[in-house]
C-alpha cells in the first residue's frame, strides 16, 4: 500500500479509452501481420444457462436425412458418438413436436427447437397456445435451446424489416419461457448475411442466454455461377458475430453445412466439402473457444427444401469420404456428447478475443492500457517529468521508457504513447503479471494465458 501511495504522489494516471486508432505510418507495418488474433484469459467471466465450462455441445440436423429416415440413433451410430443435441423447425401455430421430443430423450440429446413465426410477428402473443408450448418443453425434462425467429437479418423471413416489433415480440416470448420453462434457454440466431442490420435486432444482454449464427459453404451464392463463393473461410464467415457477441455470450453455430454438389454447374465438389468442415471443427478448439456448441446441417437439399432452395447437398451420410471426414474430427473429447449440468453464474475461466489496443510493429505485439485495465486487471501510471510509464498489479511494479513510435517501429526498446493511448511489449509485461505468451504462426493466433 506504501509503495501505490508514493507512486500516486508521483505520477500522474494516465487517461486511456479503449478506442483503437490506426496510427499515422501504419504502412510500416508488415502486412502479414494484419489478421494477427490475440485472445486473452480471463477469470472473471460468469457462465450461461447450462454453458460449459469447455469445449461444444455436439449436434446436428437429421430431421430430413432420407438415407437414414431422420433416425438420430442411426446418424449417432454412423459417425461414432453420441450427439448432445438434435434441431427441429416448428412453425409457429403448429402443435407442439412430442413424438419428436419422445425421440430425443430415448437418445438421451437435448432439443434445439428452431421456432419460426412464418405467418409474421403479429400471430405470437401471451396466449393459451404459447403458454402451453412453454410448459410442455418444461415438462420434457430435459435441456431446450429455443432459436426463436432466427435469420431475423435477411429479408427472406416473414418476421424482418421491423426491428422494433421483433424485439417486443422476442422478450414477450422471452418472459414467458422464464415464467413457465426454467430449462429453455433463448437463442438469438443471425444468418451471416447481412451484417448491416444485425445489431437493430438484438434484444438485449437479460433477454437473451446464447447468441447463434447460421453459417453454410457453397461453391455460388443464390445458384449464380457469376456469384462464386468457393473462397470463403467458415471461421471468417463467423468473425462478426464471434468479436461482436462472445465476449458476453456463449456462441452456437446454430446451424452449419457444406456443399459437395449443386445443380448450379452441376458438378461434385467433396473436396471442397472436406476441407470446410475440416477447417470449421479444428478452427473452434483453437481460435474460437467461445462457440459452446454446433450444429452440422445434414440434409440433401435438391430433395427436402422447399422450390426454388433446391441448389446444394449438404448430407454427409451420402459420401464415406465427407462422413469417415467428419467422424474423425468430432472424436476430439472437445466436442461434448451431453449437455449439462446448468452452472449458470459460475465463474469461470475463458479465453477473450480483442481486436481493439493491439498494434504490431516488425514482429512484436504491443497492448494498449485499456487492454491491460479491462482483460488484465493492471493500472497504468505515466510519470510526465522523468518520461516514463509504469503498470502495477497485485504489487508488482514494471517501469518503461516512453520511447517515440518511430522509434519502437525502428526497434528500440521501450513503450510508447500513440494518439492518446500508451501502448506496451506484450512478451515482456505478460510474464511479469502472471500470463504466459503463445505465439501460433500457421493460424496467427497470440494466445495470452493466466500462468498455472
Amino acid at each position: 500500500m506504501t509503495k501505490i501511495r508514493q507512486l500516486t504522489l508521483y505520477f500522474l494516471i494516465f487517461a486511456v479509452t479503449c478506442t483503437f486508432i490506426t496510427p499515422v505510418g501504419a504502412q510500416q507495418l508488415p502486412k502479414k501481420n494484419s489478421n494477427v488474433r490475440v485472445l486473452i484469459e480471463v477469470d472473471d467471466y460468469k457462465l450461461s444457462k447450462y454453458e460449459p465450462k469447455k469445449g461444444a455441445y455436439l449436434g446436428a440436423y437429421v430431421y430430413q436425412d432420407t438415407l437414414i429416415n431422420g433416425d438420430m440413433k442411426k446418424f449417432n451410430e454412423l459417425t461414432g458418438k453420441k450427439h448432445a443435441s438434435f434441431f427441429i423447425y416448428v412453425g409457429y401455430g403448429s402443435p407442439f413436436p412430442q413424438k419428436w421430443i419422445d425421440q430425443l430423450k430415448e437418445v438421451g440429446a437435448a432439443a434445439h427447437i428452431a421456432f419460426e413465426p412464418n405467418n409474421g410477428l403479429d400471430q405470437v402473443k401471451d396466449d393459451q397456445y404459447l403458454r402451453n408450448f412453454a410448459r410442455k418443453l418444461k415438462e420434457s425434462g430435459i435441456p431446450v435451446f429455443l432459436r426463436f425467429a432466427s435469420e431475423m437479418n435477411g429479408d427472406w423471413t416473414a418476421y424482418s424489416g421491423d426491428p422494433k416489433k421483433y424485439i417486443e415480440k422476442w422478450r414477450l416470448v422471452h418472459d414467458v419461457m422464464e415464467e413457465e420453462a426454467p430449462n429453455v434457454m433463448m437463442v438469438w440466431t443471425v444468418f451471416t448475411f447481412p451484417q448491416s442490420n444485425i445489431l437493430a435486432y438484438y434484444p438485449g444482454d437479460e433477454y437473451v442466454d446464447w447468441v447463434g449464427v447460421n453459417i453454410y459453404n457453397v461453391v455460388y451464392h443464390n445458384n449464380n455461377i457469376k456469384l462464386k463463393a468457393d473462397h470463403e473461410d467458415p471461421l471468417e464467415l463467423l468473425n462478426y458475430v464471434y468479436d461482436t457477441f462472445s465476449e458476453r455470450k456463449p456462441i452456437q453455430i446454430s446451424e452449419f453445412g457444406a456443399t459437395h454438389y449443386t445443380i448450379t454447374d452441376g458438378k461434385y465438389y467433396v473436396d471442397f466439402a472436406i476441407e470446410k468442415i475440416t477447417r470449421m471443427y479444428n478452427g473452434l478448439k483453437t481460435k474460437y473457444p467461445r462457440v459452446k456448441s454446433i450444429f452440422y446441417f445434414d440434409v440433401n437439399n435438391l430433395i427436402n427444401a422447399p422450390s426454388g432452395r433446391r441448389i446444394n447437398n449438404y448430407a454427409i451420410t451420402d459420401d464415406e469420404r465427407i462422413l469417415k471426414t467428419y467422424s474423425n474430427l468430432i472424436s476430439d473429447p472437445y466436442f461434448l456428447s451431453d449437455v449439462g449440468p446448468n452452472l449458470e453464474g459460475t465463474v469461470n475461466k475463458e479465453f477473450m478475443v480483442v481486436k481493439d489496443g493491439i498494434l504490431v510493429l516488425n514482429g512484436k505485439t504491443f497492448v494498449s492500457s485499456s487492454v491491460l485495465k479491462k482483460y488484465m486487471k493492471a493500472k497504468v501510471f505515466w510519470d510526465s517529468q522523468n518520461n516514463k510509464l509504469t503498470l502495477l498489479k497485485e504489487g508488482n511494479t514494471i517501469t518503461f521508457d516512453i520511447k517515440s513510435y518511430k522509434d519502437i517501429a525502428n526497434g528500440k526498446k521501450g513503450a510508447f504513447i500513440l494518439n492518446g493511448n500508451s501502448y506496451f511489449p506484450l512478451t515482456e509485461v505478460a510474464p511479469q503479471i502472471g500470463y504466459e505468451v503463445k505465439w501460433d504462426g500457421k493460424e496467427k493466433l497470440i494466445k495470452v494465458s493466466l500462468s498455472s
